[in-house]
């Protein structure tokens, strides 16, 4: 649990540091700076932390079940329905995740399509494969990960 000081910031003071951490967070042009500023700035546990948070927030706007995000994630249903709360009063993680979750609709929708194309049964294809391919796409459409 992070522990804030009791003492409060100024407003303009806070405002300030906000525009900091956004210049160090977002100045980083590549996937590897970004990765080293992180983990550089936060502890494992903070780490780990707000890895789940994007992860809820992914996974609800994916219309997954709080029961599969629980046993995937391994949070408790608490905290699966108080980033929900947060998300009905979001203005800015909505709209970022928006895109993703269409873009990975279309992914699960064209992989249906060719797992029913190269299914079990067919000719010339490896049964092995294809049942793995099929049962993949179970876990992705149930768990969302």
């Amino acid at each position: 649990m992070v522990r804030n000081s009791r003492f409060i910031l100024a407003d303009d003071l806070l405002e300030k540091i906000f525009d900091l951490f956004f210049e160090v967070m977002g100045g980083a042009s590549s996937k590897n700076e970004f990765r080293k500023v992180f983990f550089d700035l936060l502890t494992p546990a903070e780490r780990i932390m707000l890895a789940k948070r994007v992860a809820i927030i992914y996974l609800l706007m994916k219309k997954i079940e709080y029961y599969n995000i629980c046993d995937r994630l391994k949070v408790s249903s608490a905290t699966v329905s108080k980033i929900a709360l947060l998300m009905e009063k979001s203005d800015g993680i909505i709209p970022a995740f928006g895109q993703i979750v269409k873009i990975d609709k279309v992914k699960i929708f064209l992989e249906e399509v060719f797992n029913n194309i190269f299914a079990p049964g067919k000719i010339g294809v490896s049964w092995k494969i294809a049942w793995e391919n099929k049962i993949n796409l179970e876990k992705k459409k149930t768990y969302g990960i």
